[in-house]
């Protein structure tokens, strides 16, 4: 695997600005989905999009979900030798994924609500792994 970018500006690893990205973009999907369906259920909603996605992007398995929220706190430690452009992909695979399953339980009313949060941190995370 290619190893994480220094980015030239903040002096900030490629891999860290992507994973304060999706850490940010995480807390506000959790803030505004939990006060739609609630916390139990969208704990269970996330643990299901993981254990989906965690053989293809082992690193999401470290993410840990309750009822209070989600930590990136293991995801942190096992990202530090994985590609940016990878960590992007596993974060935009269960942003994806948790999409669909908002859609099948909601019909779009949450994909609706989210949509302007995630799109531009989702470019923004691309602009991050673009640079060289």
């Amino acid at each position: 695997m290619a190893p994480a970018l220094k980015d030239d500006k903040g002096g900030k690893w490629s891999s860290d600005l992507v994973l304060d990205l999706y850490s940010n973009l995480l807390a506000e999907i959790w803030e505004l989905v939990s006060a739609l369906i609630g916390e139990a259920i969208l704990a269970f909603l996330f643990n299901l999009a993981i254990r989906k996605l965690g053989e293809k992007h082992p690193f999401l398995n470290s993410l840990k979900v309750s009822e209070d929220g989600i930590s990136l706190d293991g995801v942190r430690e096992d990202c530090r030798t994985v590609a940016p452009v990878e960590i992007h992909r596993g974060f935009q695979s269960l942003i994806n994924h948790l999409s669909h399953l908002f859609s099948a339980l909601a019909e779009g009313v949450i994909n609706k609500e989210l949509f302007p949060k995630v799109f531009p941190k989702v470019k923004e995370a691309e602009r991050i792994i673009s640079q060289k």
